[in-house]
């Protein structure tokens, strides 16, 4: 009797759980498909259309003039491709987490609010860039070129730097505005600056690194690979400037609710 007596009083013993578990896939899917459904569906309706009028006007550029059509074709392949998805990103990021209900609960948590807004900037990220490759694929197949000597980490940086630097800045426009328009009218700043002033700012070659539709302006400019790389180091300070954002939880709180 004593020694059942001293089973049955005895703590249950556990086996240690590992700190951190690898998420299995169908676990992954299923969160990516919850923080999808967080996510601003009108937002994506409109990248979705902005998307399609754009191939609707290269096809119409396309096949329904001479050689000046063909350079209108080129020209706005290059402008969809490089400022185009990085105004949508801008867009897209600036409403991840304002005005989220459950902000403060995200902030509870052990995964933290870093979490939350990386997988919800992963899903953007990723749904921008299919819609960009399919973009990109089709035009290619149409007989564009976006430079003399392009290949695929050109056309890579094409796309991906003003996608990064304007979707750090939507983003940090957003947390500090408290307002997803404010945020994207933020982001949009540059490429507006660019577009509208753009013979005033060629003509200042240390405007040059950072000037976002470079391939659209530049044309094969010498200093190309320059303004990519200048630009993916304000992309990095953005994000280390938001990520110190994300920090001040009782700031954010007050901000964003």
């Amino acid at each position: 009797m004593q020694s059942s007596d001293r089973i049955a009083l005895s703590p249950l013993q556990y086996a240690p759980v590992p700190a951190q578990q690898r998420l299995p896939l169908r676990a992954a899917v299923l969160l990516a498909f919850y923080h999808l459904r967080l996510l601003n569906g009108w937002l994506f309706l409109l990248m979705f259309l902005g998307f399609l009028g754009s191939a609707c006007l290269f096809w119409l550029e396309l096949h329904t003039g001479g050689s000046q059509s063909q350079g209108h074709a080129v020209g706005l392949s290059q402008f969809v491709m490089e400022s185009g998805a990085g105004l949508i990103a801008g867009m897209l990021t600036g409403s991840l987490i304002v005005g989220d209900p459950m902000l403060e609960l995200m902030l509870a948590t052990h995964a933290g609010v870093y979490r939350v807004l990386g997988w919800r900037y992963l899903l953007t990220f990723l749904i921008v860039l299919l819609c960009s490759a399919a973009y990109l694929t089709w035009s290619l197949g149409n007989g564009i070129s976006y430079a003399r000597q392009q290949s695929p980490l050109f056309l890579l940086l094409v796309w991906l730097v003003p996608v990064l630097v304007m979707s750090m800045l939507g983003l940090l426009g957003s947390l500090t505005t408290r307002n997803a328009a404010l945020g994207t009218v933020i982001a949009a700043l540059p490429l507006m600056a660019a577009l509208f002033l753009h013979d005033d700012l060629l003509a200042i070659q240390a405007v040059h690194p950072f000037f976002l539709p470079y391939t659209y302006w530049g044309h094969d400019a010498p200093d190309w690979w320059t303004n990519r790389l200048t630009l993916l180091g304000v992309a990095l300070a953005l994000a280390v400037w938001n990520w110190w954002w994300l920090r001040r939880e009782e700031r954010l709180l007050g901000n964003l609710q």
